[in-house]
């Protein structure tokens, strides 16, 4: 099942006026991986709530990726779950693999 490649460690949501965006990151769990290299990175992804899905790589760092989702509590992105997730956004899994696929395939431009 595609969603089970996803790890999504953190989601918010950040609704005002008529902007509703999300933010979060996740790691990738590659099946033709057979190494420790699947969690060398993390990926963080962003969207307005059912529009095109962006990603940027990130090396994993779990206090770096803290520091990531503190600058985007003080913006005013609220967590949510993922069954939230889904109501607000019923294909996200379909959506984020899709554009994901393609992210890799093309490679990060703004690597690092």
């Amino acid at each position: 099942m595609v969603k089970n490649r996803y790890k999504i460690e953190w989601v918010g949501r950040c609704v005002y006026d008529t902007s509703d965006k999300i933010w979060g990151w996740f790691t990738y769990n590659d099946p033709t991986v057979t190494d420790n290299l699947n969690h060398r990175y993390s990926y963080v992804f962003w969207a307005s709530t059912g529009k095109t899905i962006q990603f940027k790589k990130h090396e994993y760092r779990e206090w770096s990726m803290g520091d990531l989702v503190c600058k985007k509590k003080a913006r005013n992105y609220n967590k949510i779950d993922i069954v939230q997730m889904l109501n607000i956004w019923p294909s996200f899994y379909e959506d984020l693999d899709n554009k994901f696929i393609f992210f890799m395939l093309v490679g990060d431009t703004n690597e690092f």
